[in-house]
């Protein structure tokens, strides 16, 4: 009887080692692949031309060595992060979405954002080779002569560091970087220093810069080029802000009027990159991670002013309402009144 159980229990033993091991099964990768380019855009942040002309410059790196264990292709993770970039959702909404993990969210952030700056941002976020229409287009929009750029810091909200935690806390009591960014007059931004934490000043920001240090060694991008700022900056022959000196005065009324609209162009540039890509307005992550995140999305953004806009498509109320026609008849009706 003894004899009979243990040569049983080899047995069975020997069985489940034989047994295979089990098979991974892994979900189907869904919803990267939008026909509509309105519905694109709108999830993806940028039209076709313009992920396809990202996806050139980063692509090669993007690139899985093989396709074990179902991975993602630079394409699915380029347009993974997208999503998520301009969502503003937690990872794992991200991951339900598509039909990944959680971690392969995380890892496909952290890759492509790393190689959009390394490959891209020295690139895209500079003053144009061409200058000559600069100042005509702020003088145009606001009517400030000379005009190079306008200067102003914004506060990404972030995450409670574990490290010198205090220095984060802003003004108004929350955690965040203090990020400088400098605008031209179509809202492509010509620098990015994301560097600093919340609580510092936005002009000892722009002072610890490589463009300030540049402009007060003489260096203009053209003759007599200005930069624009608030009242948060300090005066100089190169950085014109506000007038507060007789203020009720014809030439100090029309400066500050010039001024205010010209200037009021990087306040605008705050709101569309922001609303591009929500996620900046609350960016779960320490301030390492949080600034290339920052530095890529103006990356991002500024791709989007120049590249591919004549793609975009809105679709016209007949689109819109191709499901509903009598409700689109109904609407002509009342027009024709």
């Amino acid at each position: 009887m003894i004899r009979r159980i243990l040569f049983s229990s080899d047995e069975s033993s020997e069985n489940e080692d034989e047994s295979p091991p089990r098979r991974k099964i892994y979900k189907e990768r869904v919803h990267f692949t939008i026909e509509n380019d309105f519905d694109f855009k709108e999830a993806f942040r940028l039209n076709k031309v313009q992920v396809k002309y990202v996806l050139g410059k980063i692509g090669a790196r993007l690139a899985p060595a093989n396709r074990r264990n179902h991975a993602l292709t630079a394409e699915q993770q380029l347009l993974l992060t997208l999503h998520w970039l301009g969502n503003g959702a937690q990872m794992h909404g991200i991951a339900i979405m598509h039909g990944v993990r959680k971690s392969t969210v995380c890892r496909s952030i952290q890759k492509v954002v790393n190689i959009i700056i390394d490959t891209m941002f020295q690139e895209e976020v500079r003053w144009p080779e061409n200058t000559q229409n600069i100042a005509m287009e702020f003088l145009r929009k606001g009517g400030f002569p000379c005009v190079c750029g306008c200067v102003d810091g914004t506060l990404i909200n972030i995450d409670s560091p574990s490290n010198h935690e205090e220095v984060y806390v802003d003004r108004y009591g929350d955690h965040s970087l203090n990020v400088m960014m400098i605008c031209g007059p179509n809202n492509y931004f010509y620098a990015v220093n994301a560097n600093w934490p919340g609580s510092v000043h936005d002009s000892r920001v722009f002072r610890n810069t490589a463009i300030y240090r540049k402009f007060e060694q003489g260096w203009r991008l053209f003759p007599g080029a200005v930069i624009l700022g608030d009242s948060a900056y300090a005066t100089r022959p190169w950085l014109m802000t506000p007038l507060h000196r007789n203020p009720g005065a014809e030439d100090a009324r029309r400066y500050n009027n010039a001024h205010k609209l010209t200037r009021k162009l990087v306040e605008d540039s705050y709101g569309i990159l922001k609303e591009k890509f929500p996620c900046l307005n609350d960016l779960r992550a320490n301030p390492e991670k949080a600034a290339r995140i920052v530095l890529a999305c103006a990356t991002l953004h500024n791709v989007a002013k120049i590249i591919g806009r004549e793609e975009d498509h809105y679709p016209n109320r007949e689109e819109m309402n191709n499901d509903n026609p009598d409700e689109d008849n109904m609407m002509q009706e009342n027009n024709s009144r």
